[in-house]
């Protein structure tokens, strides 16, 4: 055996588990097409209030007034059924763990035998009709890494089958499962396909937020937990089902085994189970659960994405002439972002959630300023590819050449600057679309701030007050001791003040607080649950990790966080939580060249002459012949 072939082997995670799993999934979608036959039979799924999509199973009208009397759904073809719910049941076990060429190999081989419907057209027709019927709020983008991790996360958790998605940060794996939670409410879901218990019940999510530090004790508590619960629902009737999420469940440190325990829950299948994870894992978890791994976006994904940020919906919006203009303009910098992800120096630093903020912020700023101009696309770039001490004009001129501009002749602000206009841009998602009376995802569209301190003696905080970017009478400053004696404790009394913070709406500094980053993920996030009070008007919330137990916290929207990373750490920082930061490299050079650019040009001209004689006197000595 080749050794190409020797590595595809022992890579490979198949087995007789697979087997029942796509038994399981045939049987579950195969009653699930009898029970969408009686709803359409009895027109129960026409309802004013309700998204009407017509399953590609049915025939027949099905305009939101109400079914033509004269007009009678098909008799479903069994066969045709049987056929249909295997390739589905297929695709969901073997198709969706496979990158790009696989699944193309995949469908391929499946489509050689005698079907009466293509694998594609099959699988495809299903999600979509999943997806449609969600009704997915205004501005989420229906791309295909959202419509596939709605699709597994909905059957998954109907079957009590463990699902693990694997993709870059900024794939929409968190969001898909808030989505599919949020949406899934048994008889109180909005949408009509839902209110039917005997397919889809009602999640009752059991979150916990992975760290490295993580135990088999607080895995074993959030499962223990989540099964009493299971069990109580049960013993009453209730159409609920409890879900275990692990997000970030690539974190633990293999060393520690923590993710072991995992193995008997898995095989138990007492409850549901969502993990989401970076990388994928090791084959006796994936082996357990069903593995839907995303490859890296393509240009097409990038623009369905990119649009859907732009454009409120893109699909039935009637474009304008500017808006035909500025779609042209979004994919050039889809090829852009995908030249600059090329890069080994910047694939790891910046992802895809940074690209989605960059078309956020062009989105809220383009109309004022009158369309996508070059300084528009400058100053987001400046707010979100920033952070490197070299390569940040590389990136400025692969994304200026889209729209035929070069730096050179653009007014390009300072790093000091650009984090100060950050500061002061606090704008949370009002958009009428995105109300609800009860929760939903509501992002707040300015990201959270990392310092990333090339000194090694934290004097950048200071700094950042005396040159009055930041008020000691609203900031707070949290750090984490490195003493012996200062141990759990201390990082909850940390983690509770944070918190503290969040509901108060202060501006907080995060210096030295590595160990406890991972219990604020969700928060980093800003993908808040938003609660409509009339009398207050709308709270937002987030869950705040505490051991094993996350926390509802309220978050006000005056809140702000600057996290200070020494740049000598960034290498194992990671990358989920570089990418959740708008970045900004702030050095002593940089705060010096500001403070120069602001005398008189009399003095400036001495204070360079002068700074050039002392990194002459300086170069004759060691650095450790300096203090201070």
């Amino acid at each position: 055996i080749e050794e190409n072939e020797a590595k595809l082997c022992a890579t490979s995670c198949v087995s007789q588990r697979d087997i029942q799993r796509v038994f399981t999934f045939y049987d579950w979608i195969l009653e699930t097409y009898y029970i969408l036959k009686r709803a359409y039979m009895e027109k129960a799924v026409c309802m004013p209030d309700a998204c009407i999509t017509k399953h590609p199973m049915m025939s027949g009208s099905l305009d939101p007034k109400g079914l033509d009397p004269q007009e009678t759904p098909k008799e479903l073809d069994p066969q045709e059924m049987k056929q249909r719910a295997l390739l589905v049941a297929l695709g969901l076990v073997y198709y969706m763990r496979l990158d790009s060429d696989y699944r193309q190999k995949f469908a391929h081989e499946i489509d050689k035998e005698s079907f009466s419907v293509n694998f594609h057209t099959a699988f495809t027709e299903e999600m979509d009709f999943y997806t449609n019927e969600l009704c997915l709020p205004t501005g989420i983008a229906k791309t295909e890494a959202l419509k596939e991790n709605l699709f597994a996360t909905i059957i998954c958790t109907m079957t009590k089958t463990p699902l693990i998605i694997v993709g870059a940060p900024g794939s929409s794996k968190t969001l898909s499962f808030n989505l599919t939670v949020s949406k899934l409410k048994g008889l109180e879901s909005k949408q009509k396909l839902f209110r039917n218990v005997k397919a889809f019940k009602s999640l009752d999510p059991q979150y916990y937020q992975c760290s490295r530090q993580t135990t088999s004790t607080e895995i074993t508590t959030i499962f223990q937990h989540a099964i009493n619960r299971q069990r109580s629902h049960d013993s009453v009737s209730m159409p609920i089902r409890c879900v275990v999420y692990l997000d970030e469940a690539g974190l633990p440190e293999e060393s520690h085994e923590s993710l072991k325990v995992l193995h008997y829950h898995l095989d138990q299948q007492e409850v549901a189970f969502v993990a989401i994870t970076n990388h994928i894992l090791d084959a006796a978890k994936t082996n357990r659960a069903v593995s839907l791994f995303r490859p890296t976006a393509t240009e097409k994904d990038l623009r369905t994405l990119a649009e859907g940020c732009l454009f409120a919906n893109p699909e039935s919006q009637t474009k304008t002439k500017d808006m035909k203009n500025d779609i042209k303009t979004i994919v050039k910098f889809c090829t852009a972002y995908c030249a600059v992800m090329r890069s080994e120096k910047f694939e790891r630093f910046y992802g895809l959630r940074d690209f989605i903020h960059f078309i956020n912020f062009i989105r809220r700023k383009h109309r004022p300023v009158g369309g996508i101009t070059p300084q528009l696309v400058l100053q987001s770039l400046e707010r979100n590819f920033n952070g490197v001490a070299t390569g940040f004009k590389e990136i400025c001129s692969v994304f200026l050449r889209q729209v035929e501009a070069k730096l050179d002749n653009l007014e390009q602000r300072s790093v000091i600057d650009a984090l100060r206009s950050s500061l002061k841009d606090k704008s949370f998602n009002h958009e009428p679309g995105n109300v609800s009376s009860s929760h939903n995802e509501t992002p707040n569209e300015v990201r959270y701030k990392l310092v990333i301190d090339p000194s090694e003696d934290g004097s950048i905080v200071q700094l950042l007050f005396m040159f009055g970017i930041l008020k000691h009478e609203n900031t707070r400053i949290y750090m984490c001791s490195d003493f012996l004696g200062d141990g759990q404790l201390q990082k909850i009394n940390t983690i509770a003040a944070i918190r503290h913070s969040a509901v108060a709406g202060h501006t907080i500094i995060m210096n030295q607080t590595d160990d406890i980053h991972e219990s604020f993920y969700d928060l980093f996030n800003q993908n808040f649950r938003r609660i409509d009070d009339p009398e207050t008007g709308p709270r937002y919330f987030t869950n705040i990790a505490i051991g094993a137990h996350l926390k509802p916290s309220r978050v006000d929207q005056n809140f702000q966080c600057i996290v200070v990373v020494k740049e000598s750490e960034i290498i194992n920082t990671p990358a989920p939580f570089l990418n959740r930061f708008e970045k900004y490299c702030i050095s002593h050079q940089s705060l010096l060249s500001l403070v120069i650019d602001n005398l008189p040009l009399c003095l400036q001209d001495i204070v360079r002459v002068t700074y050039e004689k002392v990194k002459t006197f300086y170069a004759l000595f060691d650095a450790g012949s300096f203090y201070g």
